[in-house]
């Protein structure tokens, strides 16, 4: 927490790379790569790992995260990036780079609703089997128009933040959206189907969902892989993920 403008600002952010769970062939867990989390008054630290091998299921060649939170022109700034190079997951899922980036600026004074820029996200050279695909991520998906004005409500009140995904918020004040904007096949055959904008089945391996972003109040968490594996291998894992909330008064 720090203190400006007689208001006390409590920061949060936490980011890791990799991280999940086995349950056939037997009850394992993967183990945590990169994680960082960020004290509430603030600071910064940060985490990285080489050629991380989970038993020929997943595999990374490098991952790094980074967390901070600062002020930053007398606004309470907090930042979270979570990047993995050299992703695969039994060979079938792989990526030559993901990035999770999330930053918020808070104006200091009430409602105290953070301007959200996810700006630095990216998914490089995914593919899936055979298939190369293209990304197209929605950067701006909680831009209020100009990036200048601080919002007036949070995201999950917004009703056309809800037209624009398509859902609304549940009863518990939960929004799960996605960044994805649009996914093409540039080359290859697309084994399985995708069965929403960011989701595909595969046969013999599970789901895939892409650019996951988890919205409540006061919270913005990204993942930009996770996995419900169902084959001989079932379990669930993440990959790239981050979250930032925090707030004053």
């Amino acid at each position: 927490m720090s203190l400006r403008n007689g208001r006390t600002h409590f920061f949060h952010a936490d980011a890791t790379a990799l991280g999940g769970q086995l349950e056939r062939p037997f009850v394992k867990n993967i183990p945590v790569q990169s994680p960082t989390s960020l004290p509430p008054v603030g600071g910064e630290a940060e985490a990285s790992t080489v050629d991380f091998e989970f038993l020929h299921i997943l595999a990374a060649k490098t991952t790094h995260t980074r967390v901070e939170g600062n002020f930053l022109g007398g606004l309470a700034t907090t930042r979270m990036t979570s990047v993995v190079e050299g992703f695969n997951v039994l060979d079938t899922v792989r990526a030559e780079q993901l990035v999770a980036f999330i930053s918020t600026e808070h104006p200091g004074k009430e409602p105290d609703v953070p301007r959200v820029d996810f700006s630095r996200t990216s998914i490089t050279d995914l593919r899936i089997g055979d298939a190369v695909l293209k990304v197209q991520l929605d950067l701006d998906l909680l831009n209020n128009g100009n990036g200048k004005r601080f919002p007036d409500k949070p995201p999950v009140s917004d009703k056309n933040l809800w037209k624009r995904v398509g859902q609304r918020f549940d009863d518990r004040g939960f929004l799960q959206c996605t960044l994805v904007k649009k996914i093409e096949v540039i080359r290859g055959k697309l084994p399985g189907k995708q069965v929403a904008p960011n989701i595909f089945e595969i046969p013999e391996f599970g789901r895939v969902h892409v650019a996951e972003l988890l919205v409540s109040g006061d919270s913005y968490q990204l993942i930009m892989l996770r996995f419900e594996l169902g084959c001989a291998t079932q379990g669930t894992a993440s990959v790239s993920t981050g979250k930032v909330n925090g707030g004053g008064h």
